[in-house]
Parts: structure tokens; sequence; C-alpha cells
């Protein structure tokens, strides 16, 4: 399985290899920066994701409704430690839903957004093609759609970030309180179609250049479309038919020796424990740091 700056990657990649190899399944690795609702462990019970393989059978190219076998970018701070097999899993709702861009943490914002420019730096980089993608469909968007920018809050982060100015929106108000508190949640609650979003991000403008797309990209919440996944099963002769594709990395995530056992997913859940402990531990040392100062 492959990895680098792509949500997801399909394996195999030809219709032919994969019915002559894997009984007519498809195996698709999922990054976990870009997908933050992919399986946590082999075996979840449920999860959701960017993308999924379409029915060839299908003329609209739905996506496919029988099992698949999912595998997991699994990293620790930024070093990819390697892929988990979870199990197979199957489409929920062909109707695919949206995660709100500001439940999507600044990390993953920034890790995905560098993805995508190192990926337009290359002349065949696959980025190039999706974001001329995405300016039809943003075009075709906001043609068909010509509600006003919105909501308040959205154009308040495209003026801070310097996307685009809204002369009626200060980026910073002066606020404090109970009055802070009120507007905030005010603008919580307030409402827009995905076009308003577009055009207050300042999507609509068919001048800018591929970088500037992306850069807006990562706050537009139609970017975080997702699919319903859920757990059938978890198939034994899948795991030993791609366990001896071993990662380079040892049990302690470091590059192994040839001599050393690769990394399993039970040396991943540690790292990730002791990880969890250390935050916790720097967590409390902070705490009483606070406390004696005060």
């Amino acid at each position: 399985l492959g990895g680098g700056n792509v949500s997801s990657e399909l394996w195999p990649k030809s219709s032919k290899e994969r019915l002559a190899r894997m009984g007519g399944r498809y195996a698709v690795g999922y990054n976990d920066l870009w997908n933050l609702g992919a399986p946590k462990y082999a075996g979840d019970p449920s999860g959701y994701v960017s993308w999924l393989p379409k029915d060839e059978c299908d003329n609209k190219r739905k996506p496919i409704r029988g099992p698949f076998s999912a595998f997991v970018k699994r990293t620790v701070k930024g070093s990819t430690l390697g892929w988990e097999y979870c199990g197979e899993y199957e489409l929920t709702d062909d109707l695919p839903g949206v995660i709100a861009a500001h439940c999507v943490t600044h990390a993953s914002k920034t890790a995905i957004l560098n993805d995508i420019l190192k990926s337009l730096s290359k002349p065949n980089g696959e980025w190039n093609e999706s974001i001329r993608w995405w300016k039809t469909e943003l075009k075709n968007l906001c043609t068909s759609d010509k509600r006003p920018a919105g909501p308040t809050r959205l154009k308040r982060l495209a003026v801070a970030l310097g996307f685009k100015e809204w002369s009626n929106v200060d980026p910073d108000p002066m606020d404090t309180g109970k009055e802070r508190q009120d507007r905030e949640e005010k603008e919580i609650r307030e409402k827009a179609s995905s076009a308003a979003k577009a055009r207050a991000l300042g999507l609509d403008d068919e001048e800018l250049s591929n970088i500037c797309i992306a850069k807006r990209l990562v706050y537009f919440d139609d970017f975080y479309g997702s699919y319903s996944i859920k757990f059938v099963r978890y198939d034994e002769d899948m795991y030993n038919f791609c366990k001896e594709g071993e990662t380079t990395k040892n049990k302690s995530n470091r590059k192994r020796h040839p001599e050393e056992p690769c990394a399993k997913a039970d040396d991943w859940n540690a790292i990730f424990d002791q990880m969890m402990a250390e935050n916790d531990r720097s967590t409390k040392r902070k705490r009483k740091r606070i406390r004696g100062n005060g």
C-alpha cells in the first residue's frame, strides 16, 4: 500500500489483477491525517472515510456496497509506523456526509495543505487534476446558488487569514463577557449553503491560482465529505496475504536493522499509550507550575 500526499490509496490499480489475486475485493489504504474518522484499531465497529471504491458496473459510479479491505496509516509525530489492516468494512449509507471544517484540528489542516502543495509542485502531481475538478465544482455550485456569502464566522475567518476583505465584518471583535458569548452562540447557529460558504472564503473567484484555492479549501466544509462505514469481519487470510510487506520501523519507531522484527500493531498501540502518559505528565507539571505562580 502506498502513502504520501493523498487522502486514500486504492490497491491493486488493475481490475484484472484485483479479480485474479484478491477474490475480486478492493483494498483501500486511508491516510489518518486526512481521514479523521477512519477505524482507530482492527475491528473498530464503525468509521467514516473520505473515499470509497466505485462500482464499475454502475454508470453513475456509485460507491460499492460489498465489503472491502481497510488499511489505515499509523503515524507518531509525523513519522509513519506502518499500515494496519483493520478488517473488512462496508458502506453504511451511500449519501456522503460532511465533517465541519472547524472540527478538523489545525495540525491536520496544516498537514493536509502541505501534502496538497507538495503535489501541486510536481507537474504530474495528482492534486493538479483534483484542483481542476474543484474549480469546475465550485463554479457550478456558485452559478446554481446565488445566496450571499455567509455565515459571519466564516467571513470573519476569511478576513483574519487574508483571503478576502468584508467591509461589514470585524475580524477581531472587541466585545467581552456575556456580549461576546451571546455573539458567538448566535454565529454558531447561523446557517449557510455550500455556495454561500464558498463565497465567504473567496472560492467563487475564478482567477484564483491552484495554491490559493488549496489554502482556502481546507476551511471549506464540503472539502471534508465522508462516507459512513461499518465493520463486517476480520479476514485472517487477508492478514496473512499482506503481512509479508513489513514496515521499515522497529517496535521503538526507529529504523530497524535487517535482523530486527518489524513493528506490529501492538507496538503502535504501546507507543500511543506511552505518548498519552507523557502528555498527561506534562499537563500535570504545567498545572503545578501555574498553581505555584498563583
